[in-house]
């Protein structure tokens, strides 16, 4: 199981580059959301005690001051929720956010909760279910320490509402270490919200079973809690080993998409290793030199290859299958393509100059 840490410790670089892809996508969620709700919601499962031994702001810093001096300045109620089971770092938290409060409008409302995530999660949602209500829109931050406060069966009530995202921290190097620990079946069945990891425990090969490890728990947040855009990433330490898993789940192709360019954006420290894993035959280092433009033409390809295609189609595919953003595919793949004549647009507007492929054009791949 993790490790005691002190009431603040240092931060590591895994924390930093999680946490800069929080902020960005934090960024562009927040005016999205509020700008067609009254009352978002910002709640962060594992809060921590708001500051690392160096100084740096912790998530719950993070998300405040990224809203308060956010550019679209949000009128829709703003509330965070930081939830935090540890009373040392509890009250640390409590006295780091109230620096911070006075700076903030008055349509943000705090709410520091001194608890288990899993607990006062249940009681949100059994009180809802009460009043047959439903949770505001919300953005979801679950970063344990360890996989024993993170049922799937609250993930899965979280996710019952279209409006809501989720960021999840699966702790992978712990998951696999105790995997057959007598001690935890039930706590790992809890986990994965079934017994299939059972199937694991018998296999050696390292690749493999991290591989399978992976794969039930991305079939448990697409095939059971229903999530229709569900991403991975891998975060590889110095010796090439696997720390954890991000996991991104939403309903909404947009939340995908803006997910997407946050984990392309961050800048690569070159101590470890920053991966797309979602699918066994597309996993890809984002921390490369640049975009691999012939690994997508050639899923493009594959998938598209001898039919006629609408562009906008092409876009969602590339958005929700594949690791790459929706800016690199026309301009890098299509246009040399049609250069080529390796393609033909068989519907566009007279206005389209050659090498551009504006919405509603449509591409036969020859």
């Amino acid at each position: 199981m993790a490790k005691k840490l002190e009431t603040i410790w240092k931060m590591d670089l895994h924390t930093s580059a999680k946490h800069t892809i929080l902020r960005r996508y934090w960024v562009a969620w927040l005016p999205i959301m509020a700008t067609w709700n009254q009352r978002v919601l910002y709640i962060d499962g594992f809060a921590g005690p708001g500051k690392y031994k160096g100084g740096e702001d912790g998530s719950p810093l993070i998300a405040l001051k990224a809203a308060r001096d956010h550019r679209a300045k949000p009128k829709a109620e703003v509330v965070f929720i930081f939830i935090e089971k540890e009373e040392d770092r509890f009250e640390h938290l409590g006295q780091t956010v109230g620096e911070i409060k006075p700076t903030l409008p008055s349509n943000f409302k705090l709410n520091c909760v001194h608890g288990l995530f899993n607990d006062e999660m249940t009681k949100v949602f059994d009180y809802l279910d009460e009043q047959k209500a439903h949770i505001a829109p919300s953005f979801v931050f679950i970063d344990p320490f360890g996989f024993s406060h993170t049922p799937f069966e609250t993930i899965q009530r979280i996710m019952q509402n279209r409006r809501c995202e989720v960021l999840i921290t699966f702790m992978y190097e712990e998951i696999n270490r105790f995997l057959s620990h007598p001690d935890h079946p039930e706590t790992y069945d809890l986990l994965f919200g079934t017994d299939e990891w059972r199937e694991v425990v018998p296999v050696k090969e390292p690749d493999q079973r991290r591989r399978m490890i992976h794969d039930i728990y991305r079939d448990q947040l697409r095939k059971v809690a229903g999530i229709e855009y569900v991403r991975s990433f891998e975060m590889q330490n110095r010796g090439n080993s696997t720390d954890y898993f991000l996991f991104f789940g939403s309903h909404e192709i947009l939340g995908l998409e803006k997910m997407k360019e946050a984990m392309w954006a961050v800048d690569p420290s070159g101590a470890f290793h920053f991966s797309d894993y979602t699918s066994q035959n597309q996993t890809m280092s984002l921390f490369a030199n640049g975009p691999d433009f012939d690994r997508l033409k050639n899923m493009i390809l594959s998938r598209f290859k001898g039919n006629v295609v609408l562009v906008d189609d092409l876009e969602d595919f590339v958005i929700a299958q594949t690791p790459f953003l929706k800016t690199h595919f026309r301009r890098q793949i299509l246009a040399p393509m049609e250069k080529e004549n390796e393609i033909e647009v068989v519907e566009g507007k007279l206005s389209r100059r050659r090498g551009s492929f504006p919405g509603g054009t449509r591409i036969r791949f020859m």
